[in-house]
C-alpha cells in the first residue's frame, strides 16, 4: 500500500510538472505567434519573440529555444541587422548540432553565410554557404540547394574565380531543370543564367554570354508575378551591352531601343534608364556619331545617376563621356571625366571600371602621368589574373577543408558513440553500487528515524501519563481536605454553635448580645468553610497538550525574561490530534523561542495557534534584530524544524529583515 501511494503521488508530480511545461509552451508558441505578424510593430516584435525565448530557457528543453531563436534569426534579417544575425546564428548552430537537427544547421548555416557575405568577409560566407548546400543535398531540399549554390556563385563571380562561378552556377541549373514550373523556379533560372552570361561575358566569351542572357530572358517572359517583370529589362540589356562588347553596335542600339517604356523608367528605375540611354547615346558614338545629342544624353544619364548615387553607372558613363570629349580634342573635359569615372570605379570596387578608367587616365594625361597610369593599369591587371588563379585556388581549398573536416568529424563522432557507450556502461556499474549502498544507508536511516519515532511517541506518552498521575494526586488531595473540613471541622463547629444557642438562654442583656454575636460569626464561618469545601470537591481543571503547551511558553518565557501573548484557537480539538503532530510542534515551539532570546534579543513575543480549513497554523512574532534568511538557511535550528515539520508534511515561512523582527508561520494541513 505504502509503495503504491508513492507511485501514485510520483506520477502526480510528474503530470503536473508535465502540465505546467505544456502550459509554458503554449505561451511560447503564442509569443512566436505575435511576433511573426507583420501588422504589429518591429519593435514589439522583438519584445515578443525576445520573451519567447526567456520562457523558453526557463523550460529547458534545446528544441523549444531554437525555435524561439530561429523567431528572432528572421527579425534580424528584416531589420537587417547582421551583427546580431551572427550572435543568434551561432547558438542556434551548436543547438542544432546538439540536437543532430540537420534542416536547422543548414538554416543556421545560411544566415551565418549571409552575415559574412553583408560584410564583405566572402571566405567565411562560402565555408557557411558550402556547410548549407552540403546539408539540403542530403536532405533533397533542392530549392534551397540552388539558393546556396547561386549564392556561391556569386561569391565567386566577384572574386574572379570565373571558372568555378560558371560550374556551380550549370549545376544549379541542372537541378533546376528537374522541378515543376513556378515562378520560384523561374527565378531561380533567371538568376543562375544571367549569372553564366555575365561570366562569359567577363571572359570575353560574347556568343556564349549572348546565349545565356537569352535563356535567362525566356524565363524572365515566364513569370507571371509583376515585381519581377523588370528582369527582362535587365536580360536584355545584357544582350545589348553584350553585342556592344562584341563590336556589333547597331545590334547593341536596336536591342536597347526595343526595350517597351523607356520614358517611363526614368520614375519607376532611374538608374536603369540611365544605362538605357547612356548605352545608346555610347554605341553611336562608337558607330562613329558625335553630335551634341549624344553629348546630352550622356550628360542627363550622368545627372540621373548621380542623382541615384549610383556609383557603377556613374563611372561608366563618365567614361563614355570622357571618350567622346577625347575623339573631339577637348582634353581638359576628357580628363574631368576620366578623373571622375576613376574616382567612382574605385569607390564602387568594379574591376574592369577601373581598368577601363585607368586606361582614359593614361590617355588623358600627359607626359610622366600618363605613364604612369599606363604602369597601373598593367600591375593591376596582372594582380587580377593571379587574383583569379588564387581564387580558383582558394574555393577549391574551402570545399576540399570542409569535406575534410565533416569526415574527421563523423570519425570523430564515431569514437565519440564508442565512449559513450563504454562510458554510459561504467557509469551503469557505479550506479547500481551506489543504489544499493544507499539503500542499504537508507534502511539504516530508516530504522533509526523509526526507533526515534518510537522513542517520542513513549516520551509523549510519559508525559500525558505523568500528567494523569498529577490530575489524580490533585483530585484525591482536594476530596480528602473537602471531607476532612466537612467532617471535622463543620462538626465541631456546628456544636459549638449549638452550645452557644443553649448559653443564649441566659436573660442577662449583655450575655445574650456577645452570644448572638459568636453565633452570628460561627454562621458566616460556616458558611465560607462549606463554599470552600463545594469548590475543592469540584474539579474544574482540565488538564491537557494546551496546558503543557501554556506550561512551556509559560516557564521560558519568564526565564528569558520576555512579554508575550498566547493565544489559542477555542475549534483546535487537541484530543484528536496526531501524538507526532503534538510532539513536534512542541519542539519546534520550544526551538523558536530559545532562538528568540538567544539569537534575537526579543522584548515581547506573540503566539497564537489556530485552525483555518482543516489547516493548523502556528505563528510567532517578535521585535527582536532579525537576521539574514539567506545566511541563515544553514543553520542547526532551522534544519531541525523543517526536518520536523517535513514528517508532518507541514511548512515553513519565514519573514525577517534586520532591525525589523521576525515572523515565522508554520502550517500543518489536514488535522
Amino acid at each position: 500500500m505504502r509503495y503504491f501511494i508513492l507511485i501514485s503521488f510520483f506520477l502526480l508530480s510528474i503530470t503536473l510538472v508535465a502540465q505546467n511545461d505544456q502550459e509554458l509552451i503554449d505561451s511560447v508558441v503564442k509569443l512566436r505567434k505575435a511576433s511573426k505578424n507583420s501588422q504589429i510593430e518591429l519593435k514589439d516584435r522583438f519584445n515578443y519573440a525576445r520573451k519567447a525565448i526567456a520562457l523558453s530557457k526557463e523550460i529547458g528543453v534545446d528544441s523549444t529555444i531554437l525555435e524561439s531563436n530561429r523567431t528572432l534569426s528572421y527579425l534580424f534579417l528584416v531589420e537587417e541587422n547582421y551583427d546580431s544575425l551572427y550572435r543568434v546564428n551561432s547558438e542556434n548552430l551548436k543547438l542544432a548540432s546538439k540536437l543532430r537537427d540537420s534542416i536547422k544547421m543548414a538554416y543556421a548555416s545560411h544566415n551565418l553565410a549571409f552575415h559574412y557575405y553583408n560584410n564583405n568577409k566572402n571566405d567565411s560566407s562560402y565555408y557557411y554557404f558550402y556547410n548549407a548546400r552540403k546539408i539540403y543535398s542530403n536532405l533533397k531540399d533542392r530549392v534551397n540547394e540552388v539558393s546556396t549554390i547561386l549564392s556561391m556563385a556569386n561569391i565567386q563571380e566577384s572574386e574572379r574565380d570565373f571558372i568555378g562561378a560558371e560550374n556551380n552556377a550549370i549545376n544549379g541549373i541542372k537541378i533546376l531543370e528537374a522541378l515543376p514550373s513556378s515562378d520560384n523556379k523561374n527565378y531561380s533560372l533567371w538568376a543562375l543564367n544571367n549569372l553564366v552570361g555575365i561570366v562569359n561575358s567577363q571572359i570575353q566569351q560574347f556568343d556564349r554570354s549572348i546565349e545565356y542572357h537569352d535563356k535567362a530572358l525566356s524565363y524572365a517572359n515566364k513569370i507571371k508575378d509583376p515585381e519581377y517583370q523588370n528582369l527582362q529589362d535587365y536580360s536584355t540589356m545584357n544582350i545589348a551591352l553584350a553585342y556592344r562588347r562584341k563590336k556589333e553596335y547597331s545590334k547593341a542600339i536596336s536591342i536597347l531601343q526595343s526595350i517597351k517604356n523607356i520614358d517611363q523608367l526614368k520614375q519607376s528605375d532611374p538608374s536603369s534608364y540611365a544605362s538605357i540611354i547612356s548605352n545608346i547615346a555610347y554605341s553611336k558614338f562608337l558607330l562613329g556619331e558625335t553630335t551634341t545629342q549624344i553629348e546630352n544624353t550622356l550628360k542627363e544619364a550622368y545627372q540621373t545617376a548621380a542623382d541615384e548615387n549610383d556609383d557603377m553607372e556613374q563611372s561608366s558613363i563618365c567614361a563614355f563621356l570622357s571618350e567622346f570629349y577625347l575623339s573631339k580634342e577637348q582634353s581638359d573635359s576628357a580628363k574631368k571625366f576620366a578623373d571622375i569615372a576613376y574616382k567612382f570605379a574605385i569607390k564602387a570596387d568594379e574591376n574592369q571600371d577601373i581598368l577601363n578608367a585607368l586606361i582614359l587616365k593614361s590617355k588623358t594625361e600627359t607626359g610622366a602621368s600618363s605613364k604612369d597610369y599606363l604602369y597601373k593599369h598593367i600591375k593591376f591587371n596582372d594582380s587580377l589574373v593571379l587574383n583569379e588563379r588564387v581564387a580558383r585556388n582558394k574555393f577549391a581549398r574551402i570545399e576540399f577543408e570542409t569535406d575534410a573536416i565533416l569526415q574527421e568529424k563523423e570519425q570523430i563522432t564515431k569514437q565519440r558513440q564508442w565512449l559513450i557507450f563504454i562510458s554510459i556502461g561504467l557509469l551503469a556499474t557505479l550506479f547500481f553500487l551506489y543504489v544499493i549502498k544507499s539503500q542499504r544507508e537508507k534502511n539504516k536511516e530508516l530504522q533509526l528515524e523509526k526507533q526515534q519515532q518510537q522513542a517520542n511517541e513513549e516520551i509523549y506518552g510519559l508525559m500525558l501519563s505523568q500528567q494523569d498521575k498529577i490530575d489524580e494526586a490533585r483530585t484525591i488531595e482536594k476530596n480528602r481536605i473537602s471531607q476532612e473540613i466537612h467532617d471535622g471541622i463543620l462538626g465541631r463547629l456546628f456544636g459549638a454553635r449549638l452550645s452557644l444557642d443553649s448559653l443564649n438562654n441566659l436573660n442577662t442583656e449583655e450575655a445574650t448580645l456577645k452570644r448572638s454575636n459568636y453565633i452570628h460569626e460561627l454562621k458566616n464561618i460556616e458558611e465560607d468553610i462549606r463554599k470552600v469545601s463545594h469548590e475543592l470537591n469540584t474539579d474544574f481543571v482540565k488538564s491537557g497538550y494546551l496546558d503543557m503547551i501554556k506550561s512551556l511558553v509559560d516557564a521560558q518565557m519568564m526565564a528569558y525574561g520576555i512579554a508575550y501573548t498566547f493565544n489559542a484557537d477555542s475549534n483546535i480539538n487537541w484530543d484528536n490530534l496526531d501524538n507526532k503532530i503534538k510532539i513536534h510542534l512542541y519542539r519546534i515551539l520550544q526551538e523558536t523561542m530559545q532562538n528568540t532570546y538567544k539569537h534575537a534579543k526579543a522584548s515581547k513575543v506573540d503566539i497564537t495557534f489556530s485552525l483555518e480549513k482543516n489547516t493548523l497554523n502556528l505563528s510567532i512574532v517578535d521585535n527582536g534584530v532579525g537576521f539574514d534568511a539567506n545566511k541563515s538557511k544553514k543553520g542547526i535550528g532551522l534544519k531541525n524544524i523543517r526536518d520536523r515539520l517535513k514528517e508532518i508534511k507541514g511548512k515553513l515561512d519565514i519573514q525577517t529583515q534586520l532591525q525589523q523582527g521576525t515572523t515565522i508561520h508554520i502550517y500543518v494541513p489536514n488535522v
